[in-house]
């Protein structure tokens, strides 16, 4: 068998994180916006352990690579010359709601299709066809017109890493307040999956950073996202003979398999679909949020609030701020609905 190269390398290893990360969301009950929504009903932040265990893994480790020159933060999505606050805010304020609509947000929605929700699966179908519509399609026009206005230049390097001589003092100070927070219930199911999530991020970082830099077919490095991933896999799925397939393709099916095989060895995989018409209509104004606000938003409550979040972005501190509010205040305006 002869040497594989990079572009084959890439797309094994999206499939395999995606199996793993599949794997450890389903048997965590690993949710980001579970914890948002725990918040809201006065239920605690155990949950958000979660959250917080993804970010003690994957800050410091994401850090330590872009401090070591082994990450190269500008070949990443995060570290915009320049970008417009106003869609880039709003992007992430409909996808904070959109999400709460649906009650879960795209990568959740993965792994729940992968369970045998029909719920999740009309979702993913929903998402992917308005975030490439806004991506690359009818909209696309339209959103690098309104992306040119309201253009603001913020760093364009990890905030952690503006003082060099205090780089380590600001990443272990970081680490270290996420870490008291992360353990404050101890260690349960959902820091648990939170802890793996970090390293499968980190790990993401560094396995495309060494792959990619072949000198004779260099790949920008790549991490866990799931709104443009979704889009471009049902576009690779519609299209396969004439594109090929890449790290964020095989991703998403491989999220699919792991939370399968997880779902059906727990014991756990169940078909479900929708109660009502308005259940449903629900489902399809808040994935739409999510595909259209995603995009803006140059990702969502994973791509950004973890993975972007990593490497140190003031965008994607920012973005995770919008989106924590605006899912809070939604939820609490349908807990008052209902």
């Amino acid at each position: 068998m002869g040497e594989l190269d990079v572009r084959t390398l890439y797309v094994l290893t999206g499939f395999i994180v995606g199996c793993l990360y599949g794997t450890v969301a389903q048997s965590t009950a690993f949710c980001v916006r579970r914890g948002i929504s725990d918040l809201a009903e006065g239920k605690g932040g155990i949950t958000l352990t979660g959250w917080l265990g993804a970010l003690l893994i994957a800050v410091p480790m994401t850090q330590w690579m872009i401090l070591d020159g082994h990450l190269n933060s500008s070949q990443t999505v995060y570290f915009p010359e320049s970008l417009s606050w106003w869609t880039t805010l709003t992007g992430a304020a409909i996808f904070g709601a959109g999400m709460m609509l649906t009650r879960g947000c795209p990568a959740r929605l993965v792994v729940l299709s992968g369970s045998g929700n029909l719920r999740a699966w009309f979702g993913l179908f929903v998402i992917g066809l308005s975030a490439f519509a806004t991506f690359k399609g009818l909209m696309a026009e339209t959103r690098v017109e309104w992306q040119q206005s309201g253009a603001l230049q913020l760093p364009t390097e990890s905030i952690l890493l503006l003082a060099p001589s205090l780089a380590w003092v600001a990443i272990l100070g970081v680490t270290g307040v996420i870490g008291v927070f992360a353990f404050r219930h101890g260690l349960n199911r959902h820091l648990v999956g939170g802890l793996l999530v970090g390293l499968l991020v980190a790990g993401s970082w560094s396995i495309t950073s060494v792959l990619g830099a072949d000198d004779f077919d260099p790949m920008a490095p790549v991490s866990l996202s799931f709104v443009a991933p979704i889009g471009e896999a049902m576009t690779y799925l519609q299209l396969a003979s004439g594109l090929e397939p890449t790290f964020n393709v095989t991703l998403i099916l491989g999220v699919l398999v792991g939370a399968c095989l997880s779902s059906m060895v727990r014991g756990e995989f169940q078909w479900q679909t929708f109660a009502s018409a308005s259940d449903h209509a629900r489902y399809f104004l808040g994935a739409m949020m999510m595909g259209v606000g995603g995009i803006f938003a140059l990702g969502c409550n994973t791509g950004q609030a973890i993975t972007g979040l990593a490497t140190g972005s003031l965008w994607s501190l920012l973005v995770t701020v919008v989106i924590f509010m605006a899912g809070y205040v939604m939820h609490r305006r349908l807990l008052q609905s209902n």
